[in-house]
């Protein structure tokens, strides 16, 4: 009985030591957080950070260099911690801040998991996912590697026993770390093709703020995985900026319906599936599993690491198989309504891995296409889609025709050849 208060006793001072250390720490040489082996000092951070991914840069439709990734964080105390904002600093560097997180904009980034619930409280032994985008002008100016500086405050203060304790001073409640170095990856961003021809399609839940995709975090194989985080979902729109005219339940309304899906690049058919019937569009389906959610589709090995998914295809249309090897251009199938879609419209992605929800997204760009506009918002997309409307659009600042870019979310874009 006395080992087991005596044991409690000293996890107590532990952490009230641990505090003590932290409140009076303001950083302001911007070393801070992790351990120093050489010195034998170690500092202690409440929050436990780990990466879902190194970024890689690639250039994108608004003329910019992006950086996506995402922060696991994981609250090791026993005591609500409130993240009041993070900066992204050059490790090299920490004056330059590539970018800042703080206020409403923490909500709009950190989200609890499982859920998606915006936040900047982290409760004790809860976990959350920092949803970290920012661009640089050029290529030239991607860092090597980066660091994360975080304010924290504890609400109501550490409790009353530590701070008779250790007598800490109340003003001193902030919580200042710089920890959490990141390397940028050297890869490149692969090139490829559009894996659609002509129209004017919508590149609707693409990169990088939208939420369906790029935070579309799911437990796989033991780890947090994003495949989707460069995911689109291609629509077409018709000559009245309509996505579909007549029955909204019938795939057949739907122009996007039967478009041609074509290989992004050569490379090797892994999976072809085509087995599946179309849903019935206007909802997703209220139960389905993982071997079903990408319906009939295909998975190419496009070389060094890259592997692409094209999902939602039309049963009976898929015209290659596994084990095919395939031409850029070349004919994969026609886009469809399986698995899980609510409308007719082809879901691609490039992955790390032959898994399509237990890989890593990677990052894309497209040797060409032209820049029309964009839909007006997420929600005039949904409008358009859901009741039949045309489409609300606004204009960019930079229309015309792109190479080697990624089309944004919500781009209204023209691929090179004739659509059906």
């Amino acid at each position: 009985m006395y080992k087991k208060l005596f044991a409690i006793a000293l996890f107590c001072m532990l952490l009230a030591g641990a505090f003590f250390h932290i409140g009076g720490c303001s950083d302001s040489s911007g070393s801070g957080g992790g351990s120093n082996i050489e010195s034998g000092a170690d500092t202690f951070t409440p929050l436990i950070i780990e990466f879902l991914t190194e970024p890689v840069p690639f250039a994108d439709s608004d003329s910019k260099v992006h950086l996506v990734y995402e922060i696991q964080i994981s609250n090791a105390v026993p005591l609500p911690l409130q993240v009041n904002s993070l900066e992204v600093l050059n490790a090299a560097d920490h004056g330059q801040v590539f970018a800042e997180f703080s206020g409403e904009e923490v909500m709009g980034a950190l989200q609890i998991i499982p859920g998606r619930i915006p936040t900047n409280l982290i409760e004790g032994g809860a976990n959350a996912i920092f949803f970290i985008t920012f661009s640089v002008d050029s290529m030239n100016d991607v860092p090597e590697k980066l660091t994360h500086r975080f304010n924290i405050t504890v609400p109501g203060g550490i409790p009353e026993q530590f701070l008779a304790f250790l007598d800490l001073p109340l003003d001193s409640q902030e919580i200042i770390q710089t920890y959490g170095e990141l390397n940028v990856s050297p890869r490149d961003a692969i090139l490829i093709s559009p894996p659609l021809k002509g129209g004017r399609w919508v590149a609707a839940d693409g990169c990088c703020t939208a939420e369906r995709h790029v935070r579309a975090v799911m437990p796989v194989n033991g780890k947090q995985i994003i495949s989707q985080r460069f995911a689109i979902d291609f629509e077409i729109l018709n000559e009245d900026d309509l996505i579909y005219v007549g029955d909204p339940k019938d795939v057949n309304s739907y122009f996007s319906y039967g478009q041609e899906v074509i290989s992004a690049a050569e490379g090797q058919v892994i999976t072809a599936v085509d087995g599946f019937d179309d849903q019935i569009p206007g909802e997703l389906p209220p139960v389905i599993t993982l071997e079903e959610a990408d319906g009939n589709h295909v998975v190419i090995d496009h070389g060094n690491g890259n592997f692409a998914l094209y999902a939602h295809l039309i049963k009976g249309s898929v015209a290659v198989k596994e084990g095919d090897f395939v031409t850029r251009g070349q004919l994969l199938g026609l886009v469809g309504n399986t698995g899980n879609t609510s409308a007719p419209h082809l879901h691609f992605h490039m992955m790390a891995g032959v898994s399509t929800f237990g890989s890593n997204g990677l990052p894309y760009v497209f040797d060409g296409f032209e820049l029309l506009a964009r839909s007006a918002s997420t929600e005039a997309f949904d409008e358009a889609e859901i009741n039949g409307t045309p489409l609300e659009m606004v204009p960019v600042s930079n229309p015309g025709n792109r190479v080697n870019e990624l089309s944004l979310d919500q781009s209204v874009v023209i691929f090179p050849g004739q659509s059906k």
